[in-house]
């Protein structure tokens, strides 16, 4: 999360997104000492929203992926600041972000050489990875308040530009370019296959993201 009241927006961060390198990079470019902003584990950026809010949010590292319903509860936001602020997450291809996921896991998993089979043995369900509950979460809850998307969804494959147009439009140059971290772990050409059944899974799942990234690709 990265919250500015200078600039008036709100970042939400989903995991797999680009979601760590977007935060540090508005840490590094927006000229804001009051923001309030979560930890950037990568770089040893530590965050600096309240350490009892925090501590509260820690089980599954919850409080790197608050969403504006969480900020709404906790009170660090208000309806009004919702209404009036720019509010944005990004968007992910939901079938591509679970295979990143999954190389990212088998980052720390050697024991097993990654394939269809060993993805079935590590997810609950064949949506989330065993022991990492927050891989369960549509990217589309971040801004969900009341059952309603609140904000603006950011395509991952357009980052780049959406991020030049959104510092353009806050005239704020960029000194620090945007950072990619946890790249590197997956090479595309060798890309498990998802079976129906996997498939069928993640759609049934994650069905909103799938609904909001199809309609964003067709506009």
């Amino acid at each position: 999360m990265y919250l500015s009241h200078k600039y008036k927006f709100i970042f939400l961060r989903s995991p797999k997104t680009a979601s760590s390198s977007l935060s540090e990079f508005f840490i590094k470019n927006v000229n804001d000492p009051n923001a309030v902003y979560t930890p950037v584990d990568d770089t040893k950026i530590p965050g600096n929203l309240d350490k009892a809010i925090v501590d509260k949010y820690r089980k599954n590292n919850k409080f790197f992926h608050f969403t504006l319903q969480d900020l709404l509860n906790e009170n660090i936001i208000t309806n009004k600041i919702i209404d009036e602020y720019r509010c944005f997450s990004i968007l992910r291809n939901p079938i591509d972000r679970q295979k990143s996921a999954y190389y990212f896991r088998k980052k720390y998993d050697k024991t097993r050489p990654p394939s269809l089979e060993d993805y079935k043995n590590i997810t609950k369900n064949l949506t989330t990875f065993q022991k990492s509950p927050l891989t369960g979460m549509q990217q589309t809850d971040l801004l969900l308040v009341n059952n309603e998307i609140k904000g603006e969804l950011w395509l991952y494959e357009n980052l780049e530009s959406h991020v030049s147009k959104f510092m353009k439009d806050l005239n704020i140059d960029i000194k620090h370019p945007l950072p990619k971290h946890k790249s590197g772990n997956r090479k595309k050409e060798t890309d498990i296959v998802f079976d129906k059944q996997v498939l069928d899974a993640l759609q049934k799942h994650f069905s909103r993201d799938f609904r909001e990234y199809k309609r964003l690709v067709e506009n």
